[in-house]
């Protein structure tokens, strides 16, 4: 609901900023920060998360919007094993089994940005959807690849939410950033990873958590405008 009704308040306020300010740019950057567990996600998980990702926003004509995508892929934990590897073709007879939980974010965006100078302010609306994955890939010593991958679990959440950031100016196309997204998001399934075993034959088990997955981002970021 709060991100419906932000996106009803900016077509309003724009002609006022369109006065002020004659065109605008777009940006492409990355960010960093922690992702907290909001709601009954923060009882089922209640864990923060390292996070990373990027924003992309075009400008829209004269107009003091720009449209684009957030990612996100945030980290909710990784176990390592040492199992046997029972291929003949292989000098080796051991590998690294990794088994990744993570959370990754995609939001078509619409970004209301009234001024061009060197500190913007800006305010995102967003809509997409979360993915909460599980991959174990098994590497040797000596190979470049992966000897396998297998995705043990895989989920969607539906999700809306916003942003805030602040950009100031490095030189003139730079830019460093601090930004906050809220995320209002569906149920879904997710690994846990605390609960993740692995036989000595190579076998994964593990537990799940089922919840929604509303989670509030504190990112910082650098990139160039264009």
């Amino acid at each position: 609901m709060r991100t419906l009704q932000l996106l009803l308040f900016i077509p309003f306020t724009a002609p006022f900023a369109a006065a002020q300010v004659p065109g605008f740019q777009g940006v492409l950057g990355g960010t960093a920060g922690i992702s907290v567990p909001t709601g009954e996600f923060a009882n089922t998980w209640g864990k923060d998360m390292f996070t990373f990702g990027g924003q992309f926003a075009a400008r829209m004509g004269r107009l003091p919007f720009q449209g684009g995508f957030a990612f996100d892929y945030g980290i909710m934990g990784r176990s390592v094993a040492t199992v046997p590897v029972p291929d003949p073709a292989l000098t080796a007879t051991e590998g690294t089994l990794a088994v990744k939980a993570k959370v990754l974010s995609y939001h078509p965006l619409l970004r209301f940005s009234p001024f061009k100078g060197k500190v913007r302010p800006y305010v995102d609306g967003m809509v997409g959807v979360r993915q909460f994955t599980t991959l174990s890939t098994v590497s040797v010593d000596g190979l470049e690849n992966p000897l396998s991958r297998e995705r043990n679990a895989n989920d969607f959440a539906f999700s809306t939410g916003w942003a805030a950031g602040l950009m100031v100016g490095l030189g003139g196309i730079g830019y460093i950033e601090a930004r906050v997204e809220r995320f209002n998001s569906g149920n879904a399934s997710s690994v846990d990873p605390a609960s993740i075993v692995v036989d000595g034959t190579g076998n994964v088990g593990f537990n799940t958590l089922n919840s929604n997955t509303d989670a509030v981002n504190l990112l910082v970021g650098i990139g160039l405008r264009f």
